[in-house]
C-alpha cells in the first residue's frame, strides 16, 4: 500500500484496535486485525478496492496507458472480486463507490447494507442489522448524508435524502426519514428528536483527529465522487 491508502486503511485501524500509526509493530497488528476481525477485512478490501477504482478513474480521465494503468486494473478486478466475497461471506452490502470518511467502524458482522449514494463523515460506527438507504419518490427523494462523530444502532433504518448532524446518536431500531441537528438523539419508529449535547460521549471510542478545513474539502471531494 502507498501512503495515502495507508493513511485511509490504518484510520480504520486505529478505530478497531486504538494502535498509531507510528509504532513499528503497526503492520502486524493491521495483519492480526485481519486474521481475526471479518468486520475490519470487509473494510480494508473496501478501502482498497475503492482507492484502486478511483486510481483507474483519474487515469482514464488523463487518458493514461501504459504497464502500470494495467497493473492498476489487475489490482482493481483482484480487490473487487474478494470484496465480492466478502459481501456474500459476512451478508455486508457497502458497495466499493460508496463515501466514507476516515475512521469508520462496523460493530459486528451480519446484514448491513448502505445505499451507493450515501455521504458517510469520520468516526462513524455502525451496528449490526442497519440499513442506509435511498427514497425514491417525494421530497426526500435521494440517500442520506451522515456527519462526523455519529452512532448508529442496530436494526435502525435511515432512508431518503436527509442531513445526519454532527454528534448523533441513533438509537437501536429507530426510523429516521428526517433531518436531525448537531448534538441529538433519535429514538423509536417513528423516530424523535432528543437535544444531547454529549449523545456519543463514551459510545464512539479511539477516534481520529482530522482538522476541520481538510474535513470539510473532504466532503466536498465524496459529492463529486472523488473520495
Amino acid at each position: 500500500m502507498n501512503d495515502e491508502l495507508k493513511d485511509i486503511v490504518y484510520s480504520d485501524l486505529y478505530r478497531y484496535t486504538g494502535n498509531v500509526r507510528t509504532r513499528k509493530n503497526i503492520f502486524a497488528t493491521y495483519v492480526e486485525e485481519l486474521r481475526s476481525s471479518p468486520e475490519f477485512s470487509y473494510i480494508s478490501c473496501f478501502r482498497k478496492t475503492q482507492y484502486y477504482a478511483n486510481d483507474l478513474e483519474e487515469r482514464k480521465k488523463e487518458k493514461i496507458e501504459s504497464w502500470a494503468t494495467k497493473f492498476v486494473k489487475l489490482k482493481f478486478w483482484i480487490c473487487r472480486h474478494h470484496l465480492d466475497r466478502l459481501s456474500r461471506k459476512y451478508h455486508i452490502q457497502i458497495p466499493y463507490d460508496t463515501h466514507i470518511g476516515k475512521g469508520f467502524y462496523l460493530a459486528h458482522f451480519g446484514r448491513v447494507i448502505i445505499h451507493p449514494k450515501s455521504v458517510i463523515g469520520y468516526n462513524v460506527n455502525v451496528s449490526t442489522g442497519v440499513v442506509i438507504g435511498t427514497q425514491f419518490r417525494g421530497k426526500r427523494k435521494g440517500a442520506p448524508t451522515i456527519g462526523n462523530y455519529v452512532w448508529i444502532g442496530a436494526n435502525a433504518i435511515i432512508v431518503g435524502n436527509i442531513t445526519i448532524g454532527n454528534n448523533v446518536l441513533i438509537a437501536p431500531g429507530a426510523y429516521v426519514n428526517f433531518d436531525v441537528p448537531d448534538g441529538s438523539i433519535v429514538i423509536g419508529n417513528p423516530g424523535l428528536i432528543r437535544r444531547a449535547p454529549s449523545a456519543t460521549f463514551s459510545y464512539i471510542n479511539n477516534t481520529i483527529m482530522f482538522d476541520e478545513v481538510n474535513v470539510r474539502s473532504d466532503s466536498r471531494m465524496a459529492r463529486r465522487g472523488g473520495f
